[in-house]
């Protein structure tokens, strides 16, 4: 997906940004007040998170770009809440992470989208 517009290609960037900055912040905040148990957790948290947001930001690029709705970006959505569930899954009931950390790392994508969303400039206008 190739984002022509600058202005858009910079926003892009800036979530991307800082959604990685969040994971790692809260990777080794987590370790630090919590352990390692603590940290694992908020890892599988945030690597969900990871899956699920780039993987939308592929499909949701390409069917705008595109224009038409195709059977094969809804089995991609349906694929990706299955790997999603799946990895859930295990993290809680076989490894048996830490699950306040868990949802931390769950609770990720919320933090970077407010923290992009300061970051971003807001354009000036001009008064009339």
């Amino acid at each position: 997906m190739k984002i022509k517009d600058p202005t858009e290609r910079k926003r892009v960037l800036v979530l991307n940004l800082s959604l990685v900055a969040v994971f790692v912040a809260f990777v080794l905040g987590g370790y630090w007040f919590g352990g390692l148990d603590f940290a694992k957790g908020t890892l599988v948290g945030c690597l969900v998170v990871a899956i699920n947001f780039f993987v939308s930001q592929r499909l949701v690029g390409n069917l705008i770009l595109e224009g038409s709705m195709r059977a094969n970006i809804l089995v991609a959505y349906l694929a990706k809440l299955a790997v999603s569930v799946l990895i859930l899954f295990v993290a809680v009931v076989k490894w048996q992470l830490d699950v306040v950390g868990l949802m931390l790392g769950l609770s990720s994508i919320l933090l970077s989208s407010l923290f992009s969303t300061l970051v971003r400039k807001v354009p000036e206008t001009e008064d009339e």
